[in-house]
């Protein structure tokens, strides 16, 4: 297994690997050898969709989609909170894009930018276009819905 899978084994050890083994009908015992990234036996790609589905964690997409330069961003299906969840997100990715800022700065002040700073800078880069993703995709909710009103945010 590669780096593709290791969001997808962390986002199953935290659900708990005995009640997705029930969820997809598969002994316990061959879960954790698919898991396993030395392990016998090998995680298909059809493995790998279904516990996606299941598991519902970006984490699981996530390394796959930041080589292609995108970001997972789930749907809200509550036409009605998008207002007051978009008043949240745009909070929320004001303060990621200081903290964004605040990683490159920090990365600068010494004149050389180190790999683990470039990382950082990055991950937090990562974030910011999640929040915008997904700020974005509930505007277009809007506007499909015929919402019309946004409120400023305060």
């Amino acid at each position: 297994m590669d780096s593709y899978t290791a969001g997808l084994r962390e986002a199953a050890f935290e659900y708990g690997v005995k009640k997705l083994a029930y969820q997809l009908d598969m002994s316990e015992s061959r879960l954790y050898k698919k898991l396993d990234p030395d392990g016998p036996v090998s995680l298909t790609l059809a493995d790998f969709f279904r516990i996606n589905r299941i598991l519902k964690d970006t984490r699981c997409i996530d390394r796959a989609l930041e080589d292609l330069g995108m970001v997972a961003t789930p749907i809200s299906q509550d036409a009605d909170a998008f207002e007051g969840e978009i008043r949240e997100l745009l909070l929320d990715q004001h303060e990621q894009a200081a903290r964004f800022v605040a990683a490159v700065r920090e990365a600068k002040r010494d004149g050389v930018i180190s790999s683990e700073e470039l990382e950082e800078i990055k991950r937090q880069r990562h974030e910011l276009a999640v929040f915008g993703n997904t700020v974005m995709s509930r505007i277009e909710a809007m506007h499909k819905n015929g919402t019309t009103t946004l409120a400023a945010v305060k």
